[in-house]
């Protein structure tokens, strides 16, 4: 207390009340597999640029670099990414005198790959008298008919369908050209021992491919590949997601360090070949998700690719599929599911690139968030448009429409006039008071930013003037969302009430150390369902 000892006027500053800011809603975490980066290791990014420089660029038989990618271009601007590890992995490769091809990623999908060099332009045969241009061909062994296609064959004919690209047959069998690169020579492997400066060749292919990388031997000499008239097979690949499962675990509970996050996006879990396994993966993030401290944080999930509708609803709501035997449901407020995957533009080699749509729509939360706030739901014409989006590998009726959406699995629909379009907005809940989006994500704003912004109340006085500062505090937050549009009523008392008096704080919670405030909100409902009634009248005879 201050001691006055004159008579006098004395000035004094007196606190003035401690103003709750609306919390982050659209900071995404990215968990998944990387080219490059620290496992477990979450780091800030702000841009694609960014990403590249810090975890490398796309890579085929992975989908965290095409999800953050998307997440930009639709909108997003914070990201942070959390590199996950699956042991015992390794890349296919072969090596072609001074050149090594390997595989972009991990894994025994490389196995499929090959190279083949040919002079450039072509000649008739392959083997032909070598020429100093020469072209270097990624290929992709088609299986054999009759053989069960594992998930990256499925997604390879995706790509080859997309892009166009025909069968060819070398030497008795069948191969898609993934990718060309002509016009090289001797020069392009020229790589001085001792120098940190990448090789021609190593610098063209390893910025433009998604599916192989180029090393060259450092101070080897210069000369071209020969000729191979049977494309030489990639080797040596190990790892798939039963034999070596990405450690979602360890990535998940490293997040528990990052406080400033509300979208969570595992992208790399739509690629779990096995259905069941899959979706176990997706209840477990759902449970991060219902058990974070704050409860801060909403699922973005992917169905499996390929899924008919029947197969995406049983997928959500537990049912068999395929043969996966029926399990648990996705059952919980805290994410969404969405149907089906996407295609968009790579802009390295302006090939079509199908995608499990996660990233993307965190981007349109982003998006909207920035635009409105939570309470906007990222669907529809203007908010919902995936500008970045070429294609979708399922065309989904309004007939189909009626079995995805009660079930909770939000269609993604090409609309005409419009596009395509994310046509749903349901959490993967079926209580009727959250099964919205955006009322979820709109209850979690005002959660988190009153547990950030009540943090001084801790230790104070628990005094009826304590309890009169929260009460003004609280309220002028949640009129500012009201009159936003977050709340709805014709009044602020319509909207959300505040109580934190002796009623609801008594003597003998007090002695506890106990400070009760007790809040009801009204949120804002999307109108989902627009109904148009018309009525015919007979104009009558005056």
């Amino acid at each position: 207390m201050t001691t006055y000892s004159h008579p006098g006027v004395y000035i004094e500053e007196l606190p003035g009340p401690q103003l709750i800011t609306a919390a982050s809603t659209s900071n995404t975490a990215f968990v998944g597999r990387t080219e490059t980066g620290t496992p477990a290791e979450p780091v800030l990014i702000t841009s694609w640029n960014a990403y590249q420089s810090t975890f490398g660029s796309f890579t085929w038989g992975t989908q965290t670099a095409f999800a953050v990618y998307a997440f930009f271009a639709q909108g997003g601007s914070i990201a942070y990414v959390m590199p996950a590890l699956a042991q015992g992995e390794q890349s296919a490769k072969v090596t072609m005198g001074s050149l090594i091809i390997s595989a972009a990623s991990a894994g025994s999908w490389g196995n499929e790959l090959a190279v083949q060099i040919t002079n450039s332009p072509p000649t008739p045969s392959a083997s032909s008298t070598t020429k100093p241009i020469f072209a270097l061909n990624v290929l992709y062994k088609i299986p054999q008919s009759g053989t069960t296609l594992t998930l990256n064959d499925q997604l390879i004919a995706q790509y080859a369908a997309s892009n166009s690209i025909a069968p060819t047959t070398i030497e008795g069998e069948r191969y898609y050209v993934l990718e060309s690169y002509p016009g090289l020579s001797a020069r392009d492997l020229t790589k001085p021992a001792g120098s940190s400066v990448a090789a021609p060749i190593e610098t063209r292919i390893n910025g433009q491919s998604i599916f192989v990388r180029a090393t060259v031997t450092p101070g080897s000499s210069a000369s071209r590949p020969d000729n191979t008239e049977t494309p030489e097979e990639l080797s040596g690949g190990v790892g798939d997601t039963s034999s070596t499962p990405l450690n979602i675990s360890d990535a998940l509970q490293a997040l528990d360090t990052v406080q400033d996050i509300s979208l969570l996006v595992a992208p790399e879990t739509a690629m779990i070949e096995d259905v069941g396994k899959q979706r176990d993966v997706a209840q477990q993030i759902l449970t991060y998700c219902e058990n974070r401290p704050v409860r801060d944080l909403f699922a973005v999930l992917d169905t499996p690719y390929g899924l008919n509708v029947q197969d995406a609803e049983a997928y959500k709501t537990g049912g068999a599929v395929g043969d996966a035997e029926a399990g648990v449901a996705l059952h919980s407020s805290y994410g969404a599911i969405y149907y089906p995957w996407i295609e968009f533009l790579n802009p390295a080699s302006s090939m079509n690139i199908v995608v499990p749509p996660s990233g993307t729509m965190a981007g349109s939360y982003a998006n909207a968030d920035q635009q409105v706030g939570p309470w906007q739901v990222a669907a529809g014409v203007t908010y919902g448009a995936l500008n970045i989006a070429t294609a979708v590998t399922k065309k989904i009726t309004t007939t189909d429409q009626d079995v995805l959406n009660p079930n909770g699995v939000n269609a993604i629909r090409p609309m005409v006039n419009y596009g395509i379009l994310a046509y749903g907005g349901r959490t993967l809940t079926t209580d009727p008071s959250l099964v919205y989006i955006s009322v979820r994500r709109t209850l979690i704003e005002i959660e988190v930013s009153l547990y950030n912004g009540l943090q001084w109340v801790v230790f104070e006085p628990n005094t009826p003037k304590l309890w009169g500062s929260v009460t003004r505090d609280v309220t002028e937050f949640l009129t500012d969302l009201w009159q936003q549009g977050a709340l709805v009523g014709t009044k602020a008392s319509d909207a959300f009430w505040v109580q934190c008096d002796e009623s609801n704080n008594p003597p003998d919670v007090q002695r506890k150390g106990q400070l009760y405030v007790d809040i009801g909100v009204a949120p804002s409902y999307p109108a989902e369902f627009v109904i148009i009634r018309i009525q015919q009248t007979t104009v009558s005879a005056s």
